[in-house]
C-alpha cells in the first residue's frame, strides 16, 4: 500500500476522534492535525508534542493503565507551594530548554537529570562540564520518558505531619513512561508515594500551601466518571485541599493549562496575563481577573492581582519560581522589560531573570521544569491579620514543622517587625502546645511590618514571608478592634462615587479603604459612623469598608 493510502486510512480513522476531541482543538480538521504531528515528530523524534497526537487520541483509555491507587496520608497533609524550599529542579533529555538556562539554574538550586541510558548520562555530564555546571549541582535518575513536560507529569508534594511525600496521579496523556516518573523520583529520594485516582496534569494546576488551589475546569471533562464533589474529596483527602476553584479557560486554546494565563506568585498574589481590548480573548480574561480580584486567598483575605500585558499571546505567566529566583521565558518583543519589570514589582527580593527558548504562548519555561521539594523541608505555617486594633497586645501564632528531623534552633526563632519607615526590631517566638507565639505589646495605630524566621540544626533556614523583610507582611493597626468588612455597593453619579453598606452589628465606625490596583496596598481614606461615603470620580479605584468595634 503506498504512503499516500495509508495517509488516507489515517485521516479516516481521525474523524471520529476529531468528532470529540480535546476541547478548543488546535487544529481545525483531522489533516491538519494529523500533518502537524508528523511534523512535530520530524523535526523531535525523541519527544512527543505537548498536544494530545491522533494516535494518542485513539488509545485514550489506555490513560492510567500503570497508575496504582493507594490510600491517602493518615495524617492532613498540606500540599506545598512552588514558592517554596526546593531541594532541586527536575528536567529531561533530550532537553526542552537551553543548557545556558540550566547553568543558570544550577547556580543556587541542583539539577536533577532524567535520561534513559548510561549513554545519555555521559553525554549530559560532558554538556553540564561544558557550560561550567559544578557536578556537585547535578544528579541523575535513569528512567525512561516519552516527552520534556516534567511539569505535566512531574510529582506532587504534600508535608503530612513532619513527612514530605510524593503524589502520584494519572497522567491525562497515555504516556506509560511519563507517567511513571513521580515513582523514579520518588524511589531517589527515598520517599512514600500516596496514588490519587484523578487524571489531571502539572500545568493545569496551581497551589498555595494554604489548602487553596486552581486550574482549568479541564480536570472536570477529562475524571468523567466523577462529580464535581468526589474531585473536590480527592484533593483535599491527598492534598489537603480544602478550596479548589476550576475555572473555564480564558486562553480557549487546545491545552487549557492554567499556567498559560495565570500563576500563584504568593499565598494572598496573583498572575493573570492582559491583552489589549481587540484581542479575541478579552473579555474572559478580564473576567477573569476580575473574579480573583473579588475571591479570598488562602489567608482569608482578596487577592492581590497583578496583570502582565501578552498583546500577542507572550507566554510570560509560563515562569519558573525557584528558591528565591524567578525564570520567565521572554521572547525577544518590545514588552519583555515590562513583563520582567511586573515580576519585580509583585515579588520583591526576589531575582527576576528572563530567557528565552523555544516559547510559544501555550507552552514555555514553566512547562517544562519542576521544582523537586526539600525532603528535609522546614516550613513557618502562619495566616498574617489583615488588620489589628493599636495599642494591644498582638498575638502573632506559628507553627514550625522541621521535616529534617532535627531540632529547632532556639536563638534562630525571631519575629522582625517595625512601624512603616522605622528601625526594625527583633521579638523572640515563644511555644506552648505546638504555637509558636511572638507578642507585640504598645503599637500605635499605622502600617506595621513584619516576618518571622527560623532555623533547625540541620542548617535549614526559612523566612515568612520568603523573602522576609524584603517583602514583609503590612497589618493595618487601628484604633478598635476591627469588626467583618461588610458588603460594598458602589454607584457612579456623575463626578462623585457614592459608596453604600448595611450597618454591621456592634460597630461604632467604618474605616473606608482604597487601592488605584490590584497589586497595591489598601490605603486609609478616614473613618465615619455613618453607613455611606462620596469621594470625587478621580479614575479607576477599588474600594473597601472595615467595620470597627
Amino acid at each position: 500500500m503506498s504512503a499516500r493510502s495509508n495517509f488516507q486510512l489515517l485521516l479516516a480513522g481521525l474523524a471520529l476522534s476529531l468528532a470529540c476531541p480535546p476541547r478548543a482543538a488546535a487544529f481545525p480538521d483531522a489533516e491538519t492535525w494529523l500533518r502537524a504531528t508528523q511534523a512535530w515528530q520530524e523535526a523531535h523524534p525523541e519527544s512527543a508534542p505537548h498536544w494530545l497526537t491522533p494516535e494518542e487520541a485513539a488509545r485514550r483509555d489506555e490513560i492510567g493503565r500503570t497508575f496504582t491507587q493507594t490510600p491517602p496520608p493518615v495524617l492532613p497533609p498540606r500540599e506545598v507551594a512552588e514558592f517554596e524550599r526546593m531541594s532541586a529542579v527536575l528536567v529531561r533529555y533530550p532537553f526542552g530548554i537551553s543548557v545556558s538556562l540550566i547553568a543558570a539554574m544550577a547556580q543556587e538550586t541542583p539539577v536533577v537529570t532524567l535520561v534513559s541510558s548510561t549513554s545519555q548520562e555521559n553525554t549530559v555530564r560532558a554538556q553540564y562540564t561544558a557550560a561550567g555546571i559544578h557536578p556537585a549541582m547535578t544528579s541523575f535518575i535513569r528512567t525512561g520518558t516519552n516527552s520534556y513536560w516534567t511539569r505535566d507529569y512531574g510529582p506532587w508534594f504534600v508535608q503530612a505531619g513532619d513527612e514530605v511525600a510524593v503524589v502520584d496521579f494519572p497522567y491525562n496523556r497515555p504516556r506509560p513512561l511519563d507517567d511513571d516518573v513521580p515513582l523514579a523520583v520518588a524511589a531517589s529520594l527515598g520517599l512514600d508515594v500516596y496514588g490519587m485516582p484523578l487524571i489531571h496534569t502539572g500545568g493545569n494546576w496551581m497551589t498555595d500551601g494554604y489548602g487553596t488551589a486552581a486550574s482549568s475546569d479541564l480536570v472536570v471533562e477529562e475524571n468523567p466518571g466523577l462529580t464535581e464533589a468526589q474531585i473536590d474529596g480527592l484533593v483535599e483527602d491527598y492534598l489537603g485541599v480544602e478550596r479548589y476553584f476550576k475555572l473555564p479557560d480564558p486562553n480557549n486554546t487546545y491545552i487549557d493549562h492554567i499556567d498559560c494565563w495565570g500563576k500563584f506568585l504568593a499565598v494572598d498574589k496573583v498572575l493573570i496575563r492582559e491583552v489589549p481590548a481587540s484581542h479575541a480573548q478579552y473579555d474572559e480574561i478580564e473576567a477573569t481577573a476580575a473574579w480573583f480580584a473579588q475571591a479570598d486567598c488562602g489567608w482569608g483575605r482578596p487577592y492581590r492581582v497583578f496583570r502582565v500585558y501578552t498583546p500577542n499571546n507572550q507566554p510570560y505567566t509560563n515562569s519558573l519560581i525557584l528558591n528565591g529566583r524567578v525564570f520567565v521565558p521572554v521572547t525577544g518583543s518590545s514588552w519583555d522589560d515590562d513583563a520582567l519589570a511586573v515580576y519585580e514589582e509583585a515579588m520583591p527580593g526576589y531575582e527576576v531573570l528572563g530567557f528565552t527558548g523555544s516559547w510559544e504562548s501555550t507552552d514555555a519555561l514553566h512547562c517544562r521544569t519542576k521544582g523537586i521539594v526539600d525532603p528535609g523541608l522546614l516550613h513557618i505555617h502562619h495566616v498574617p491579620p489583615d488588620s489589628a486594633e493599636a495599642g494591644v497586645v498582638l498575638q502573632l501564632e506559628a507553627v514550625l514543622t522541621a521535616s529534617s528531623g532535627q531540632p529547632l534552633v532556639a536563638d534562630s526563632l525571631r519575629c522582625w517587625y517595625r512601624m512603616a519607615g522605622g528601625d526594625w526590631q527583633a521579638a523572640p517566638l515563644t511555644e506552648a502546645d505546638g504555637v509558636w507565639t511572638t507578642h507585640l505589646d504598645g503599637l500605635d495605630e499605622g502600617w506595621l511590618e513584619y516576618c518571622r524566621q527560623a532555623a533547625d540544626a540541620s542548617g535549614r533556614f526559612e523566612q515568612h514571608p520568603f523573602t522576609g523583610r524584603a517583602d514583609p507582611h503590612r497589618v493595618w493597626l487601628v484604633a478598635g478592634e476591627p469588626l467583618a468588612t461588610p458588603q460594598l455597593s458602589i454607584l457612579l453619579a456623575g463626578s462623585q462615587v457614592q459608596l453604600a453598606w448595611a450597618p454591621v452589628p456592634a460597630a461604632t465606625a467604618y474605616r473606608v479603604e482604597t487601592r488605584p490596583g490590584w497589586g497595591e496596598d489598601w490605603q486609609p481614606l478616614g473613618t465615619t459612623e455613618s453607613t455611606g461615603w462620596t469621594l470625587p470620580a478621580n479614575g479607576q479605584g477599588l474600594y473597601r469598608v472595615v467595620a470597627l468595634r
